[in-house]
């Protein structure tokens, strides 16, 4: 019963995501939600812990094999999007330093439990797509700082240290304990006992997704409906930045790229990994617009997401 709600949970999630939000907003607009802050912390574990589990980071020393393909998701993810993130950022949100900090970190940090889903769901290439999160999630540590000082010291106060203490506590201490479970789960249930009860952890993952944007809209409730402006406002830009990453991971995929390796390379460059960059946003900046414009960004990446497999999944022979 269990199983069958957490899969639900995570099949719906776009549909949730909108209840969600609507929650959030109604909840935080009658209510004064300043103790949701007190469950943030603990709502963040829930829901980048399982999702860890789920990720081997030991496929990154072990395959290199499709150099090229690696070496695009690289650029895009690392180059060509951060940069895009950063103009479409200063275009649209010049008077809102938090909205442009927003859509900086969904540019910054790439690929999600979501892009091996979605890339099995299309008929890619499973497993290049797993070393391909693996590596770029990885990179994303070393490279978010740098970003954020460079894009952003100007604006706003960035405090280095804050974003590496943030970055420890969202991404480095899951993935070390998610690691270790892991391998505890082996050990004690082996590989198919492992394999049974492993699409729970993405469904548990999806519940803390659903809590944490509860918890976001609420504490921005007020600003939002009083300013629904911004929601225009954000989702515009949104749309432009993963219709351009579509394109050209698309684009560079079929002239690269076999038809497998291809959707592989498009959802690791298009799923950005929200999760994250809503810890991120929460534990350095605290309930600011950018965790609003992140929360906007699940609404926008599902469709497409869906959209790409419908139209592009690889024909089988």
């Amino acid at each position: 019963m269990v199983a069958n709600l957490l899969k639900g949970v995570k099949k719906g999630l776009p549909f949730l995501l909108l209840v969600f939000i609507v929650l959030g907003l109604i909840f935080g607009y009658y209510t004064n939600p300043s103790f949701l802050k007190n469950y943030v912390t603990i709502v963040l574990f829930i829901m980048i812990y399982p999702m860890m589990i789920n990720l081997k980071v030991t496929d990154v020393f072990k395959s290199f094999k499709n150099k090229k393909a690696i070496a695009l998701s690289l650029g895009i993810n690392f180059i060509i999007v951060p940069i895009t993130a950063f103009l479409l950022g200063k275009i649209f949100f010049s008077d809102e330093p938090m909205l442009l900090t927003g859509i900086i970190l969904i540019g910054l940090i790439p690929t999600s439990g979501m892009t091996a889903s979605w890339t099995g769901l299309a008929k890619g290439n499973l497993k290049l797509s797993l070393v391909m999160i693996s590596i770029n999630l990885l990179i994303s540590i070393l490279i978010i700082p740098l970003y954020m000082k460079l894009f952003l010291g100007k604006l706003i106060t960035i405090n280095t240290f804050i974003i590496f203490k943030s970055l420890f506590k969202v991404v480095i201490i899951p993935l070390i304990l998610g690691d270790l479970t892991r391998r505890l789960l082996i050990r004690k249930y082996g590989i198919k006992g492992y394999k049974d009860i492993k699409p729970n952890f993405s469904g548990i993952s999806s519940l803390g997704v659903l809590a944490i944007v509860f918890i976001a809209m609420a504490l921005k409730s007020k600003t939002i409906i009083n300013q629904l402006n911004l929601v225009l406002l954000s989702i515009i830009p949104l749309i432009i930045l993963y219709i351009i990453i579509i394109f050209i991971s698309h684009f560079l995929g079929n002239k690269y790229l076999s038809n497998k390796d291809k959707v592989a390379l498009v959802y690791s460059t298009t799923m950005r990994n929200l999760t994250i960059a809503l810890g991120i946003s929460l534990a350095s900046f605290g309930e600011s617009l950018a965790v609003f414009l992140i929360a906007i960004g699940y609404i926008v990446q599902l469709p497409i997401a869906a959209y790409y497999m419908k139209r592009f999944s690889v024909k089988q022979s």
